[in-house]
């Protein structure tokens, strides 16, 4: 649909300037919108309830209550958690992105470029900035999160003690050993929870409708005000 736009719109020039003799009379293709389902606020602290993971557990926590995309979640770094302030900012995502996408961007929006895992790897996961400028925002945390928080920073510092060599790129949600995680394998992993707690696939939602309902609450909560929550999200309304 977006190349059509994109094409169609070109033809009048096209004609102009003589590189086609006529318009092309065609129609648009049908565009099919799959919505992304979401949960009540019970429905997803009643699965939270459940996880025996502690960094699925984490990685759920925060996409709900800080209405966080995948590539947030795990581009969360640890130095932007303020117990004072009970905030952290969001600056930061995980991309994974071929080889040849990555030699074509730009390298100011390349942060950093994480080794691969797998030599023989044909992509690599990238550290980048937001995706949109509004995307960069500051989110203040609930005393239940903040509790999960500290555990797992104390985790990590076990973890720095134990591994003799420990990658250490400053990642609040990483592998034991400091290594990234490829947000995609949140949606792995969190479906496969869903599965092993027997929870049928149409009651199932994407780890990303996790940052749906997070915003449904939230607009329930602040009576419909969509800006504010669209804004604390980095949305458009």
């Amino acid at each position: 649909k977006k190349c059509y736009t994109i094409l169609t719109s070109g033809f009048p020039s096209a004609k102009k300037w003589k590189y086609i003799t006529e318009i092309p009379d065609t129609s648009a293709p049908a565009e099919k919108n799959k919505k992304r389902k979401g949960d009540e606020p019970e429905k997803v602290y009643s699965v939270m309830e459940s996880i025996d993971d502690k960094l699925l557990h984490l990685a759920v926590h925060l996409s709900f209550v800080c209405s966080l995309r995948a590539g947030e979640t795990a581009g969360i770094e640890a130095n932007t958690i303020d117990f004072h302030d009970r905030s952290l900012w969001i600056k930061h995502q995980i991309q994974r992105v071929s080889d040849k996408a990555l030699s074509v961007i730009p390298s100011n929006e390349i942060i950093f470029v994480f080794p691969k895992q797998k030599s023989d790897a044909k992509s690599s996961l990238i550290l980048k900035g937001p995706k949109t400028e509004g995307s960069y925002r500051k989110y203040y945390l609930t005393t239940p999160l903040l509790k999960e928080i500290k555990e797992r920073l104390e985790q990590i510092g076990q973890n720095k003690e134990f591994f003799g060599e420990y990658h250490d790129y400053g990642l609040l949600i990483c592998q034991p050993d400091g290594r990234p995680f490829d947000p995609k394998s949140f949606d792995k992993k969190f479906k496969e929870y869903q599965n092993a707690a027997h929870i049928e696939n149409g009651d199932q939602i994407e780890f990303q409708g996790l940052r749906k309902s997070g915003q449904m609450h939230k607009v329930r909560i602040t009576k419909n005000n969509y800006q504010l929550v669209a804004e604390s999200a980095g949305q458009s309304p």
